[in-house]
């Protein structure tokens, strides 16, 4: 009779303790959920990188049409003999300057795209984690004897303390990345 209690007392344990199927369902559809998050971030990221490649390359054309100006009206002032060898000399010295910033302004113009690139594929980097978090949630979700073969079999995570830690790291860096690349963009305009 005592055993019979105790069956009966640990089938509605283990009753009570299983994730309902809808959950599990929502759980193995959310990786999908993911997928397509993941595909639109990387579609947006390659839109984001084409649109600054074009706003670089018009400002870096802005900056050689300005060097040329500059370099045709010193000509012409000096074909004209309306410069004087002083003027000739200041003229010369502002147009070392011009073609130093124009330079400098290329450089800068380089790096804020090459931020921009690494910020981008830093956020699908983390989304890409956030899916391996979900699956093994959803290992969980199903077993925990699964839940911990994925996270030291696949993930390569000793426990998930650990894979939190690591999510935990990158959350901070992404929402100023994003900040960043805002900071980049108004920059490159």
């Amino acid at each position: 009779m005592q055993i019979k209690s105790v069956l009966v007392l640990l089938i509605l344990v283990l009753a009570g303790c299983a994730t309902p199927p809808e959950v599990k369902q929502l759980s193995v559809q959310q990786n999908s959920y993911f997928d397509a998050a993941i595909k639109a971030v990387t579609i947006q990221s390659e839109a984001l990188i084409l649109a600054t490649e074009k706003l670089v390359a018009q400002a870096q054309q802005r900056i050689t049409d300005e060097e040329k100006s500059s370099q045709k009206v010193f000509e012409d002032l000096m074909q004209q003999g309306a410069l004087s060898a002083s003027d000739a000399q200041g003229t010369i010295t502002s147009l070392a300057a011009t073609a130093k910033a124009a330079e400098q302004s290329r450089a800068q113009l380089n790096q804020d795209l090459a931020a921009i690139k690494q910020k981008s594929n830093e956020l699908i980097a983390f989304l890409s984690k956030m899916k391996q978090v979900n699956i093994t949630l959803d290992s969980y979700i199903q077993s925990e004897k699964a839940g911990e073969a994925v996270v030291n079999d696949i993930m390569k995570q000793p426990s998930v303390s650990a894979l939190l830690d690591t999510i935990n790291s990158l959350t901070p860096k992404i929402l100023s990345g994003a900040t960043e690349i805002n900071t980049l963009l108004n920059g490159i305009n």
